[in-house]
C-alpha cells in the first residue's frame, strides 16, 4: 500500500471510528469534547478523559476502558484497552485495514509468569501512528493506541529508558 493511500485510509478509517464509537483522532480540540461522554481530569502537563458508560466498543468490539491523553488543547493519545483474548481480532482487523505492520516486539518480565514476549505492533503514515501492544499494565488486558508520530517517539523512548538487560517489567 503506498504511503499517500495508508495516510488518506488511515485519515478516513480513523474518522469514521470516532464517529460511529466515540474515538477521537489525534490532534482535536479538548474544547470540541463531548463532556457527557467523557469525564476529565487535569493536572499540569495534561488532561486526562475516560470515557463514560457500561458498554463501550471500538472496531466491532467490547472493550474495557478508553482513555484520552491531551496536550495543552490538542489530543495527543488515545488509549483504548480490551480483554488480551481479543489481541489477535484486533490485530487483524488493523491489518485488513492498514496492511501489515511494523513489528517490535520485546521481553517482559511478569511475576509468577516469568519471561514473556510482548507483542507490538505499529502502523504508521499521515501524521498518525496507531500502535497495539499484546499485554498492558498487566496480562489480561491489550492496549491499542492513537498517538502522534511526537507522542509515539516519547513513548518508546520511555519505555526503553526503564528496560534491564534487554527485557522491561510489565
Amino acid at each position: 500500500m503506498s504511503g499517500l493511500v495508508f495516510a488518506v485510509s488511515l485519515l478516513v478509517i480513523t474518522v469514521a471510528a470516532s464517529a460511529a464509537q466515540n474515538i477521537e483522532v489525534p490532534g482535536s480540540r479538548l474544547s470540541s469534547l463531548d463532556r457527557a461522554l467523557f469525564s476529565c481530569i487535569e493536572t499540569e502537563a495534561l488532561t486526562l478523559c475516560r470515557a463514560q458508560g457500561k458498554s463501550l466498543e471500538h472496531l466491532n468490539l467490547p472493550v474495557m476502558g478508553i482513555t484520552l491523553e491531551y496536550r495543552e488543547e490538542l489530543l495527543n493519545r488515545t488509549t483504548v484497552l480490551f480483554d488480551e483474548t481479543r489481541f489477535a481480532d484486533v490485530e487483524n482487523r488493523l491489518t485488513a485495514r492498514f496492511g501489515t505492520p511494523e513489528v517490535h516486539d520485546e521481553q517482559l518480565r511478569s511475576g509468577m509468569a516469568g519471561t514473556l514476549v510482548n507483542r507490538i505492533r505499529v502502523w504508521g503514515g499521515g501524521g498518525k501512528v496507531v500502535m497495539l501492544e499484546q499485554f498492558s499494565g498487566k496480562i489480561t488486558s491489550s492496549a491499542l493506541r492513537y498517538l502522534t508520530p511526537d507522542d509515539y517517539r516519547e513513548l518508546v523512548r520511555a519505555r526503553n529508558a526503564v528496560r534491564v538487560r534487554g527485557k522491561r517489567d510489565l
